[in-house]
C-alpha cells in the first residue's frame, strides 16, 4: 500500500535528498572521502547512499499515479 503524501509539503524528501547530494559532492567535505588514504570504493560508497536515499525520497513522495 502506498503512503499518501501530505498536502503541504509533498517535496520536502526530494529537497531534502538534493541537499545531502550537493553537500557532498559541491563543497569541502568531498575531500573527506576524497582522500588519499580513503580506500578507492569509498566514491562507490557515497553515490550509493544518494541512490538509496532518492529511493526512499521516491518511496516516501508516494509516485505520481494519477
Amino acid at each position: 500500500m502506498k503512503r499518501t503524501p501530505e498536502p503541504d509539503t509533498p517535496a520536502m524528501p526530494s529537497l531534502l535528498v538534493f541537499t545531502i547530494a550537493v553537500l557532498l559532492f559541491g563543497s569541502p567535505l568531498r575531500r573527506l572521502w576524497l582522500a588519499e588514504d580513503a580506500p578507492g570504493y569509498m566514491p562507490f560508497v557515497v553515490w550509493l547512499g544518494v541512490i538509496a536515499l532518492g529511493g526512499w525520497a521516491a518511496y516516501r513522495s508516494g509516485g505520481h499515479d494519477a
